[in-house]
């Protein structure tokens, strides 16, 4: 699987990490406009205070991440008890997820889907893990949101280093039962859960179309 950023750079935590080297840019498909009958749905836009909200709720996880990270007398495993909170609090881990996992997710048994989704966060969890060393003293600027089809919010964002250039962070927002949820980043225009989903699919088609193939190999990333 390539050296990449997952989806769960997946918080702030992740997205203010140095980016490993990126792949040539790739529209979400998340974000891709979807064609639908309209004739019995009335689209409403988001108005200026759910933007400003969702604005703030980016904001906020930027500021619980830099708290971690940035915690020198936190010790290895609490950053990444705290990174875990941030996680399932901040993050729809479970679309997130399935989305990753393409069409095999429909060919997939329940028992697979249910290890999966484990695996899934067991991977993003221990990957970064290993990478809050990493952080060095990185910022995040929220710039300004909008509407992105009928359900989401996409907030544009900066990250600067203390030297170099800065690097455009997009976070594209769900609301679920009330509550603002992450569902992809994009960096410098390249969709984190498409790249995911990819190198997903890479996997199980070199093992055959097997979904048993990508188990295998989370089974070995989580040890």
């Amino acid at each position: 699987m390539k050296n990449f950023i997952p989806l769960s750079s997946i918080c702030c935590a992740v997205a203010l990490l140095p980016p490993a080297a990126m792949a040539t840019p790739l529209t979400s498909a998340l974000n891709a406009p979807r064609v639908s009958n309209i004739s019995n749905i009335t689209l409403v836009a988001a108005s200026e205070k759910d933007l400003l909200n969702a604005e703030k709720f980016i904001a906020g996880v930027a500021d619980r991440g830099i708290g971690f990270l940035s915690n020198e007398q936190l010790t290895q495993e609490q950053r990444k008890t705290e990174f875990k909170a941030l996680l399932k609090k901040n993050f729809d881990m479970k679309t997130i997820a399935r989305f990753s996992l393409g069409r095999y997710w429909r060919t997939a048994t329940k028992k697979q889907q249910d290890e999966y989704i484990t695996l899934f966060e067991h991977m993003i969890l221990n990957v970064y893990a290993r990478r809050f060393s990493e952080y060095t003293g990185e910022q995040l600027i929220v710039k300004n949101s909008r509407a992105e089809g009928k359900k989401d919010i996409l907030v544009h964002s900066n990250i600067t280093p203390e030297k170099g250039q800065s690097i455009k962070v997009d976070w594209r927002i769900r609301n679920k039962n009330g509550h603002h949820k992450i569902i992809d980043i994009i960096v410098e225009g390249v969709s984190m859960s498409l790249t995911q989903r990819s190198d997903f699919s890479s996997v199980i088609q070199r093992g055959g179309g097997d979904v048993n193939v990508l188990l295998a190999h989370l089974r070995d990333q989580a040890k």
